[in-house]
This record gives C-alpha cells, sequence and structure tokens, in this order.
C-alpha cells in the first residue's frame, strides 16, 4: 500500500514538473514587450597599407527593441513559432581614419553621429527534450541598416544596408514555473546589400553576399499574472563586401555588436 502510494505521488510529481515547465515556456513565447537597450559598436574596413589609412569606429549607442512572439497549434501541428522583432539605436561614436584620396591623406579624427535597426521574422516549431527543456530551430529573414552622419568640417553622409536570411534555434531552460532560460545561435546570409554615399557626384555600391553570426542568452521571468521582466546580452559579427563606385570603391568592412537589453512583457 504505501509502494502503490509512493508510485502515485511520484507519478503526480513528475506530470506537475511537466506542467509548469510546459507552461513556463509556452507563456514566455506568448508575449509581446518593449525594451531598453544599449549596443557597443565597432566597425573597421579592411584596406591593404598600399591603398590607404583604413577607418575604423567604436562607441555606445543607447536605443530600444520591440519583440512579439508567440507559440501555438496550428493545423493539428504543435508548438508552431513566429517572432517578430525591431530594434533601433542611435548615439555619437568615435571615428578614426583619414580623409583626401590615394596618396594624399591626412589623417581625421571625429564623431559619426550613427543610427542602427533591424527587423526580422521568424517561424520554426518547438520539440520537448525533456520535462523542462524545449528547442525549437527556426528559418530568419530580415533587414538592416545603419545611417552614418560624420560630423564636422570633413561631415557626410553614407546609408549601409542589406537583406538578411538563415536559420537558428532556441534552447530553452524553465529552471523555475516562473523563470525561462533561453540561449540562441543564428547563422545567416547577408545578401543584397550595399552603400548609398549622400555626398554630390558619387555613385552607390553594391556588395556582394557575406555572412552573419549571433549569439545570445536571455532571461524571462513571471512577475505577477501576465507581467513578465526580461533582459539578455547578445553578440553579432558580419561581414561587407564593399563594392565599386564610381570614385573609386567602397572596401569591405567587418562589424561587430554586442548589446543587452531589459524589459517588460505581456504574455497572451
Amino acid at each position: 500500500m504505501k509502494r502503490t502510494s509512493f508510485a502515485v505521488a511520484l507519478i503526480a510529481l513528475m506530470a506537475s514538473g511537466t506542467a509548469f515547465a510546459d507552461n513556463a515556456i509556452i507563456h514566455a513565447d506568448n508575449e509581446i514587450g518593449i525594451a531598453a537597450t544599449g549596443t557597443l559598436m565597432n566597425y573597421q574596413e579592411k584596406v591593404p597599407s598600399s591603398v590607404g589609412p583604413a577607418d575604423t569606429e567604436s562607441g555606445w549607442m543607447p536605443g530600444f527593441a520591440i519583440n512579439y512572439s508567440n507559440m501555438s497549434n496550428i493545423a493539428g501541428i504543435s508548438n508552431i513559432y513566429t517572432a517578430i522583432n525591431f530594434s533601433r539605436s542611435s548615439g555619437d561614436i568615435a571615428y578614426k581614419g583619414a580623409v583626401g584620396y590615394t596618396g594624399h591623406y591626412r589623417p581625421y579624427r571625429g564623431t559619426d553621429s550613427a543610427t542602427v535597426y533591424d527587423v526580422t521574422g521568424r517561424v520554426g516549431m518547438g520539440f520537448n527534450l525533456a520535462n523542462n527543456m524545449m528547442l525549437t530551430p527556426y528559418v530568419v529573414g530580415g533587414y538592416q541598416h545603419w545611417n552614418r552622419q560624420m560630423l564636422g568640417s570633413a561631415g557626410y553622409t553614407e546609408d549601409y544596408h542589406a537583406g538578411l536570411a538563415g536559420v537558428g534555434a532556441m534552447l530553452q531552460y524553465a529552471a523555475t514555473p516562473n523563470l525561462v532560460i533561453t540561449a540562441t545561435p543564428e547563422f545567416m546570409a547577408v545578401v543584397g546589400g550595399g552603400m548609398t554615399p549622400h555626398i554630390a557626384g558619387l555613385t552607390s555600391a553594391s556588395f556582394g553576399t557575406t555572412g552573419e553570426e549571433k549569439i545570445a542568452l536571455d532571461a524571462d521571468y513571471r512577475v505577477s499574472g501576465n507581467i513578465h521582466l526580461y533582459g539578455g546580452l547578445n553578440y553579432t559579427h558580419f561581414n561587407y563586401t564593399g563594392g565599386p563606385i564610381n570614385a573609386g570603391s567602397e572596401p569591405s568592412s567587418q562589424t561587430s555588436l554586442f548589446a543587452m537589453q531589459a524589459g517588460v512583457a505581456y504574455s497572451y
């Protein structure tokens, strides 16, 4: 009799653990939220020393992000995941480079009043790995933009832009009935990119296809009812191939973004 009671209690405990884990993850994946963000941007051109000095830029930019996600059963298929994310950052970052033309460059230090934004959409499906773990592979597509506005006497404005397409996966762990931790790697192609100079007489440059890698670690905590707090860190790296313009060429470059966010969400 005692053994039967113990077995029943154990099964009930396992069932309740499964329920809380499933509910915690599903609640975290059915949210709309807004967050304050901070992004450290590091940009570096790849220019042979024989051609001239390379431009570099670095600095922090405050911003915000709007996040929407949904996980539900559609047409008899469980845990279909969709999400839309928009982020925007803007701030003055330090520029170190040169002005002039080949053979006649002079060092220049300035400030870029930069604005960066991107929007991405994701579609995938979640798979339960354990009572409190879920893996959700997905496809992702989006768009990124950087408005580069150099200030000062040698100032100019350029717009960099590119499309994004690739794959990713969320690995989610429900540590408690209220806390979900998520690790997210993403691998995307940077496609259809280019640079538009707002400088008289210069044409736009078109870029080739390159890659973008991103890793994120986030936490979501249900405070009360449908109100959640969330936050996390992420790192993104991508390249631009550069391309010809009528006055020469836009050089290839690499960009690294280290970002953090903290926000509030409503789970529906």
